[in-house]
């Protein structure tokens, strides 16, 4: 991308930060929704988890292919054409006379997404240089997400509540269009500077399958003996896919996901910090949401409240993470996160059937802290280095990490408190609590791997050249396009 104006450059990240609140927002503010929606249509439990579930299924399947076509079309035309999907499903899922119409509306609302999420990142990193401008812009990227998560929540119950559930959609129709307006005037052109390169549309057939397999099979871990059936087959099939997709990639001549990416140390740990921390994030909502609720009896709306300090906290992560990079270098600042979600882990496992919400509003704040921090660390460690061609690909296999991570928390997090509970049995408090405590353990123990990971495997960024095979240097010979 052309070297513009600071302001400028500041009015396209306030422009993609709007369109990153967007998506968090949207998730939180419609599970909130869900009761009302299943009232409405007189929805059955199993029929319901689908308004998830088609989102997600949609989200995680396209992401790496959304971020691989960044890299390859006019990244301009792909922000706006994704942007433009998610802003119209959001509509038709406010109008829907049915629940068909809602799913689908949430389907090509993950579809969207899968578009925007890569796109933006990539936006961002090759609009600003790599080093303390990008790094601030992360930052600010990142803490993004925990005002749209406390947002979302504590918006959701006062629109439902006082209008409508189907102002959860629509909540984001007048946003959307604002930003595709901004996006027209303020977003230049920028297709990354290589010759046009077909897209490896049988590769990313079988990569979808496998990844929207994987995703499935995951949220239905947690269900009866029905769903684990559903979650063996599903978890087979996007094995073979995934193998499929492998031999493909190796024999393709432009590859949807050029394998030798994975020569690069720190793409492949932030990657994997990422999964981890975003599972954490998952299993934190969904437990922390049923003891509010089930077992101190708080409203959806007073529960929102009880996030707000984490959604602070979040706002904090993002610029604490920017510093602590500058101050410590990576492998130092990339262990804070994950250490100061341990400690609010530490925190959370003190609540008790009798009362815990003190300890939940304190320690899920520091979590919350510790989440968005290793969010931007994490990104900043899988895009540095990389030459602008691989951007979109960085950015959608952090994005798909992060998805399935988030899968693979809240079934953890099911399984372990619903197994922990029966094993006790007796008062059903008592019982559930128990269940969350071992889970906020749980929680505890990947905070301290994810630390030991980032202290043990991160290295400074060393810019070595790919080999040949791998397609990503046919056009830039000369250049060193990753990071071990």
């Amino acid at each position: 991308m052309k070297s513009m104006s600071a302001a400028r450059s500041q009015q396209i990240l306030a422009l993609l930060a709007v369109a990153q609140l967007m998506g968090v927002l949207d998730f939180s503010i419609v599970n909130v929704a869900l009761p009302s929606i299943q009232r409405a249509f007189h929805l059955a439990p199993a029929d319901l988890q689908w308004i998830v579930s088609a989102y997600a299924l949609m989200l995680g399947g396209f992401l790496l292919l959304g971020g691989r076509a960044a890299d390859l079309f006019d990244r301009k035309r792909l922000f706006i054409l994704g942007l433009g999907l998610f802003s119209l499903a959001g509509l038709s899922g406010g109008l829907a006379p049915s629940p068909q119409i809602v799913l689908a509306a949430r389907a090509a609302q993950g579809l969207g997404g899968a578009i925007v999420s890569p796109t933006a990142l990539v936006l961002l990193t090759t609009t600003f240089p790599e080093g303390p401008a990008r790094n601030r812009a992360l930052g600010v990227f990142g803490s993004v997400s925990g005002v749209g998560f406390g947002a979302g929540v504590i918006l959701g119950g006062v629109l439902t509540n006082w209008l409508s559930w189907r102002w959860v959609f629509f909540v984001n129709v007048p946003v959307g269009l604002f930003t595709l307006l901004a996006a027209f005037a303020l977003l230049p052109p920028s297709r990354a500077n290589m010759a046009r390169k077909p897209l490896d549309l049988v590769g990313a057939a079988l990569l979808t399958g496998a990844l929207a397999s994987l995703v499935f099979a995951l949220s239905r871990a947690a269900s009866p003996i029905s769903g684990l059936v559903q979650v063996m087959l599903f978890g087979i099939l996007a094995i073979v896919l995934g193998a499929l997709f492998l031999v493909v990639e190796r024999r393709s001549q432009h590859p949807l996901v050029p394998l030798g990416v994975f020569r690069s140390r720190n793409l492949f740990v932030a990657n994997l910090l990422a999964g981890l921390t975003i599972a954490i994030a998952s299993l934190l909502a969904f437990i922390l949401t049923l003891y509010l609720q089930s077992v101190l009896g708080f409203s959806p709306l007073t529960t929102g409240l009880a996030f707000l300090p984490a959604s602070a906290g979040g706002i904090a992560g993002g610029q604490i993470a920017a510093r602590a990079m500058r101050r410590w270098g990576l492998r130092r600042a990339s262990a804070l996160g994950p250490t100061l979600i341990a400690l609010g882990c530490i925190l959370l496992t003190r609540i008790t059937p009798a009362g815990g919400a003190a300890w939940v509003v304190v320690g899920y704040a520091l979590a919350g802290v510790g989440i968005v921090c290793t969010v931007v660390t994490t990104t900043i460690a899988a895009t540095a280095g990389l030459v602008p061609e691989l951007q979109g690909l960085a950015a959608g296999l952090l994005n798909t990490s992060q998805q399935v991570g988030a899968a693979i928390g809240t079934s953890l997090a099911s399984v372990v408190a619903s197994s922990i509970a029966l094993a006790v049995g007796g008062d059903p408090a008592m019982s559930a609590t128990t269940g969350y405590q071992a889970t906020l353990y749980l929680a505890l123990g990947l905070a301290v791997i994810a630390a030991v990971l980032a202290i043990l495997v991160f290295r400074a960024p060393i810019p070595v050249a790919m080999p040949m095979n791998t397609a990503v240097h046919e056009h830039q010979p000369n250049n060193a396009a990753l990071t071990r």
